[in-house]
């Protein structure tokens, strides 16, 4: 069994009630959970002492919304909408191979945790064939991230060009029995293994039965969450939200997670509360291609807060870095919580939500979200080692780390501050800098191996950037306009 210390750092501290209280501590991690929180710990035989002084021991940020193989799209679709990034995103479908997705979820995945995100909720809405979702998973357990793998049947896109041509069954059989294959595999079916099976949906168009048996199937599977997008202005003419159309189905239900609620309503707040089903926010993208407006801290749907957690989205499109999140939500609601009072004639007198309320979007909240909060989500004796170290004496941090070690995360931090993460008990992140990693590969049709070949970020980075020069050579001939109107009369929107 192996042990880690980290040693004299500035311990934030959860309370029952969510409120955090930075304590000088050491942190002693035995094998993948946390063994001891104390003033001073005495070193065990071969530990490893990571040393903590003047450092701020965070748990580790979780994310519940993230389409974490796009890195190869990256540069490609930051000043798009949303019906072009889609454009470009089904593009992608006809150019890249199975073997790219491991490439892409690897790199997503360690991406994801130099910014200091121990966990994903992965949509991963690229199954655009048998293999396509199985190399994505290889390519999440190499990179040492906690992950649950939500496999997402997707629309799959057959040509662009005289017509643009998508496969006219939604729904093959394959799909449903490539989840099982995954689902029922070694080490998957593991309820200890670190990336667990999810289930993304977005084909509510599909008669009730047809949706009810999908859901049936991979609940008794055993996938941990279920997430759709739930965006009211894209419910392609639909009057009927999301989640009561969930709620009539009886299938709305505490393992579902719905990505943004842009126009969502009282009436859908009262539904997803008696539920317990929580709502990704992921303001950046929200923002930008018009998918919000992000919900969290607003006054106008009352209980929505605690129902919140944060998500990236795309990273193609936004920063991976989770605090950066945490911080758009914040100042943003401030912003038109002071507008609204400015406009009706009053200046503002107190704050409106603290820093600690967002850094729980990311901590805490994300953790209930996923129904993990007895493992991740905050530091606590017993629970999963998924634990960041961050410098507290950079030009950004230093001063405001040494009054408010959370507000200085969540207002002044950035990724250059992250010098050390650690996932499941192991250092991924030391330095600053990411660590090669274990290759994993199938070396059986249902069993998932760690190889003793390594892998280093530049090579996957030279990975990633293969992919791209194919996809940026073959983007003009991809008739993406045509693409971008096939999608728009889907969700029937107006020219």
């Amino acid at each position: 069994m192996s042990w880690l210390l980290l040693k004299g750092g500035t311990v934030l501290v959860h309370d029952g009630n969510d409120n955090i209280t930075p304590t000088l501590a050491d942190v002693l991690v035995q094998g993948d959970k946390i063994a001891r929180i104390e003033p001073s710990i005495s070193t065990p035989k071969d530990c490893e002492v990571i040393d903590c002084a003047e450092k701020i021991v965070s748990p580790g940020f979780i994310d519940t919304h993230h389409h974490v193989w796009q890195s190869p799209l990256k540069g490609l679709v930051g000043n798009k909408t949303f019906l072009q990034y889609h454009a470009v995103a089904h593009t992608a479908s006809l150019e890249l191979a199975p073997n790219d997705l491991f490439w892409a979820n690897l790199a997503g995945s360690m991406e994801a945790m130099d910014a200091g995100t121990t966990t994903t909720l992965d949509h991963a809405h690229m199954n655009w064939s048998r293999d396509h979702s199985k190399a994505a998973v290889a390519g999440t357990m190499t990179s040492g991230i906690r992950s649950i793998f939500a496999y997402s049947p997707v629309p799959v896109l057959q040509s662009t060009k005289p017509t643009v041509k998508f496969a006219p069954d939604p729904l093959p059989d394959w799909v449903m029995g490539s989840f099982e294959q995954l689902a029922t595999s070694s080490p998957l079916k593991d309820p200890n293994c670190r990336v667990q099976m999810g289930f993304g949906f977005d084909f509510y168009f599909l008669p009730k039965q047809v949706v009810q048996s999908v859901f049936s199937r991979v609940r008794a599977l055993g996938a941990k969450v279920i997430t759709s997008h739930f965006v009211r202005q894209l419910s392609g003419g639909d009057s009927e939200s999301l989640v009561a159309k969930l709620k009539s189905y009886g299938l709305l239900g505490r393992d579902m997670v719905l990505s943004h609620a842009g126009g969502a309503t009282r009436e859908d707040v009262n539904l997803l509360a008696e539920a317990g089903c929580f709502i990704s926010t992921t303001p950046s993208t929200e923002q930008a291609m018009a998918v919000g407006p992000p919900v969290a801290f607003r006054d106008d749907l009352p209980g929505m807060d605690k129902l919140c957690s944060l998500g990236i989205d795309c990273h193609c499109a936004t920063s991976s870095s989770l605090v950066g999140e945490m911080r758009l939500a914040l100042q943003g609601a401030r912003g038109l919580n002071s507008t609204t009072q400015l406009r009706s004639g009053r200046f503002p007198t107190r704050i409106f939500h603290t820093t600690t309320e967002a850094f729980n979007l990311g901590t805490i909240q994300g953790a209930r979200a996923l129904g993990m909060e007895r493992d991740i989500g905050s530091i606590a004796v017993g629970k999963k080692a998924d634990l960041i170290v961050m410098n507290s004496l950079s030009p950004a941090m230093s001063g405001a780390a040494h009054q408010d070690p959370v507000m200085a995360i969540v207002l002044h931090s950035g990724v250059g501050d992250i010098d050390t993460v650690v996932v499941d008990g192991k250092v991924r992140k030391r330095h600053g800098q990411l660590l090669p990693t274990k290759l994993m590969e199938w070396l059986r049709e249902d069993s998932l191996m760690e190889t003793e070949r390594t892998i280093s970020w530049q090579e996957v980075l030279q990975k990633i950037l293969e992919m791209q020069r194919r996809l940026v050579s073959k983007l003009p001939d991809s008739n993406i306009s045509g693409i971008e109107s096939h999608l728009r009369e889907i969700y029937q929107l107006d020219s």
